[in-house]
């Protein structure tokens, strides 16, 4: 096939790498300076967008705010292109879809996998083994995208679970925003807490629960934009309220820890 990719940071310089040895992929970035570091990597890149097209599937890789604008662009020059995106929420996506014109095929995925670095130089053809890959469909999507779909993630090293938009973004905020707000919570609280300066006493355990707060903020946002977060974080208050009132029970305490357990993804 011939594929395009929009966006060549981690996702998309992550995708290039994985589906070039099997595809023809071009990309491109609205970015001078990760155009050429993606040439650097080996990459076919493009100046322009257009130029990613003709193909048979563009992937949009994009920050989340500029996915529809770029999904609009192509749909408008690309008809017989599947439109594939790799958001982290996908109702807006959903909303154009069904404003689409009727020959526009439009499908979400999104790998459940990343980092808090980013841009091209740290992308991993790898980064996407083994790891979830949830394909969304939209009203514009049909049995052949959606086909094609499951054939990218699979080929990425993606394990495919297929849920809607509405599913999809609720699932997002329990295990993906959910976290992250955590993650900044608990480095606030650790960091005013702590006797000694944080950085002289953290270690792996302090370090690894905090991970997600180092994600760029032009990422979390979006993500802190969840539907139903707000519920998620209120059901997380009480689940450290239940903690907190069973400090020095070691029996109430032992079936908090046992009962958490088998929920450890």
């Amino acid at each position: 096939m011939r594929i395009g990719v929009v966006g060549l940071g981690l996702i998309g310089g992550s995708i290039a790498l994985g589906l070039r040895e099997k595809h023809a992929v071009r990309g491109y970035d609205r970015d001078a300076a990760a155009r050429d570091a993606a040439r650097g990597r080996g990459l076919d890149v493009t100046d322009t967008l257009e130029a990613v097209l003709p193909a048979d599937a563009v992937i949009v890789a994009t920050p989340l705010g500029a996915i529809v604008p770029t999904l609009r662009a192509l749909m408008a020059k690309a008809e017989g292109t599947i439109l594939f995106e790799v958001g982290s929420l996908k109702r807006d996506v959903a909303a154009l879809a069904d404003t689409a014109p009727a020959h526009a095929r439009i499908v979400g995925l999104h790998p459940m996998a990343g980092s808090t670095a980013a841009g091209i130089a740290v992308a991993d053809p790898a980064l996407f083994h083994a790891r979830p890959f949830l394909v969304v469909p939209t009203s514009r999507s049909d049995d052949a995208s959606m086909e094609i779909a499951g054939e990218i993630a699979r080929e990425l090293g993606g394990s495919v679970t297929v849920c809607s938009p509405q599913v999809h973004d609720r699932a997002v905020a329990a295990v993906s925003a959910l976290p992250l707000a955590a993650a900044v919570a608990l480095g606030r609280v650790a960091r005013e807490a702590s006797p000694i300066p944080f950085d002289a006493v953290a270690g792996t355990g302090i370090r690894d629960a905090t991970r997600l707060a180092s994600t760029p903020v032009d990422l979390a946002l979006p993500l802190l934009a969840a539907p139903g977060l707000a519920e998620h974080i209120a059901s997380l208050r009480e689940a450290l309220g239940d903690i907190e009132r069973a400090l020095g029970d070691e029996h109430a305490l032992r079936g908090l820890l046992d009962g958490a357990r088998p929920e450890r993804p």
